[in-house]
């Protein structure tokens, strides 16, 4: 059963099988087929050019080398159908030299260690590799322990570990190309969810500037419109106002469009409304015609960026509810500093926005925006008409006890 020619050769056998099988569109089985077809042909047209091997001989021969059609739909049974099959050819044949019939062996053996990774049936695979042993034993001329040992190792062995070796393979990078895959598609999933809440970011910066803006340069102008006649100064007052609210708002949206364009990092020196700025924001309410008075208790504390935009947006939201909807009436903005966070509070003493009976709350976009972003920082938002009148906007919002101003 010592074939010369695929003696130390197992090697030379894989990469051979790799060549074919990795050649485009070509499907693995069909690349088995041609060589099983081939291998039969040679080892028949062997057989019968020898003086040992008879019908007998060239059936099983023929037998083992067509198993290589099918090594990959049923490993198992088709290398035990050729370990059978080749011992029925050796014993037959009295020569123990069968060349095509070892090639086929070795790579049914190969595709049963390579497939019992996947497959694992490991009983199965124990008893094929022993029941090898004996089909060498039983062949003429294999007598020897060495020679056994040998030819064991050539022909069953080392092609079920090559097998092994590349199906570990294999299945190690089948797993971490769907890794992979997982990962792209949960880093994809991620971006279009951070896109989403971008987009709702600058949604609600732009309800925000536009709003409180359009709001002021609206009343601005009415109230233009009725004096021009008589008091052309209180109308200049008037139009200068709705010029600077809208400068101011330009400002604004090109600091937002900036932020698309170039990036949060590049933009870093850019001034965002804080709470810093809240004194012009007050100035700006007082020329749209509401006075409002600005308390500011406590200790001042250093705000991150976010809270500070978060912080300045509520008063300027409900500034303009104020505006909106309070009529002829004063607010109140007061700003506390506690041990544990921030307070905001604006009130009013107009009529409020208009309400179902019964419902306490306000509805507005704005200051359901501004709930959502004051929950991210854990804040809370409470909105209503006050005792004895008017309307109260309320903003808690947690501070760490580590920041200090």
């Amino acid at each position: 059963m010592c074939g010369g020619l695929l003696a130390g050769n197992v090697r030379a056998v894989r990469r051979l099988e790799n060549l074919l099988t990795r050649a485009r569109g070509i499907d693995p089985r069909a690349v088995d087929a041609v060589v099983a077809v081939a291998l039969v042909a040679g080892a028949v047209a062997l057989g019968a050019a020898g003086e040992h091997h008879g019908p007998l001989t060239l059936l099983a021969a023929a037998a083992t080398c067509a198993t290589v059609a099918w090594r990959r739909r049923a490993p198992a049974a088709m290398t035990a159908v050729a370990l059978v099959s080749i011992t029925v050819a050796g014993v037959s044949s009295h020569s123990g030299h069968l060349t095509f019939e070892g090639f086929a062996a070795v790579l049914d053996y190969y595709m049963l260690g390579r497939l019992s990774i996947r497959r694992g049936r490991p009983e199965v695979n124990v008893v094929l590799l022993v029941a090898a042993v004996a089909g060498i034993v039983i062949v003429p001329g294999s007598s020897r322990a060495v020679q056994v040992a040998a030819t064991w190792t050539l022909f069953v062995a080392l092609p079920f570990a090559a097998g092994r070796a590349i199906g570990s393979r294999v299945e190690l990078t089948q797993e971490l190309r769907a890794n992979a895959d997982r990962l792209e598609r949960e880093q994809q999933e991620r971006a279009r969810h951070a896109a989403a809440e971008e987009r709702n970011r600058i949604a609600r910066e732009l309800h925000d500037v536009v709003a409180h803006s359009v709001s002021v340069m609206v009343i601005q102008t009415q109230a233009a419109r009725r004096v021009a006649a008589g008091d052309r100064e209180a109308a200049r007052d008037a139009l200068s106002s709705v010029q600077s609210c809208g400068r101011d708002a330009l400002m604004e949206m090109r600091r937002m469009i900036g932020v698309l364009r170039h990036g949060d990092e590049e933009l870093a020196g850019a001034t965002a409304p804080a709470l810093s700025q809240l004194g012009a924001l007050v100035a700006r309410a007082r020329a749209a015609g509401l006075p409002v008075e600005l308390r500011i208790d406590g200790e001042a504390r250093d705000l991150s960026p976010g809270l500070d935009l978060v912080a300045f947006r509520v008063v300027q939201e409900a500034l303009t509810n104020a505006i909106k909807h309070a009529g002829p009436a004063r607010a109140l903005v007061r700003v506390t500093f506690t041990t544990g966070g921030l307070e905001l509070e604006i009130s009013d003493t107009g009529r409020g926005p208009a309400l179902p009976d019964g419902d306490t709350d306000a509805r507005g976009h704005g200051l359901v925006g501004m709930r959502e972003r004051l929950v991210l920082y854990g804040g809370e938002l409470q909105t209503g008409r006050a005792r004895g009148g008017g309307f109260k906007v309320r903003a808690r919002i947690p501070l760490p006890e580590t920041v200090t101003s």
